[in-house]
């Protein structure tokens, strides 16, 4: 069914943030990296392993938005959703919440280009399979 969200829940831990709650945004960006890859682990059926190994690919990130929006502190449970706002024939975009008891605490909209792996990367169109994937979770 279209509009599928794909949900994870994650730690906050020590490392993710200071005491003051500011979060430190290449972990955020971690977390949703992991995200992304649990996502095609478990929602694509496409884990990386097999795209950047035997199948030679990669979905390398072309645009990335990120709006902070709350604090962060050790021990939270943060929520974390991801919905496919758009797919193209080479790339698609996402969009990930992350929340914590329902309170908005960052926002990204990413844009990831489906690609060739290694030395001489270039954009390849995505497989129908894929694309279809894609399209169970996207709205529109």
């Amino acid at each position: 069914m279209p509009g599928q969200v794909f949900h994870k829940t994650v730690p906050v831990r020590f490392e993710d943030c200071d005491p003051a709650g500011i979060g430190f945004y290449p972990r955020m960006l971690m977390m949703v990296n992991r995200l992304i890859e649990d996502f095609f682990a478990e929602a694509l059926d496409c884990p990386w392993h097999r795209l950047h190994g035997r199948e030679n690919r990669a979905v390398p990130t072309v645009r990335l938005e990120v709006d902070f929006k709350g604090p962060l502190y050790q021990g939270d449970a943060l929520d974390l959703e991801l919905r496919v706002l758009k797919v193209g024939n080479s790339a698609f975009t996402v969009a990930v919440a992350g929340s914590v008891g329902g309170a908005a605490k960052f926002a990204v909209t990413q844009v990831l280009a489906y690609t060739t792996a290694g030395p001489g990367i270039s954009a390849s169109p995505m497989p129908d399979a894929l694309k279809a994937a894609l399209r169970e979770f996207s709205a529109g």
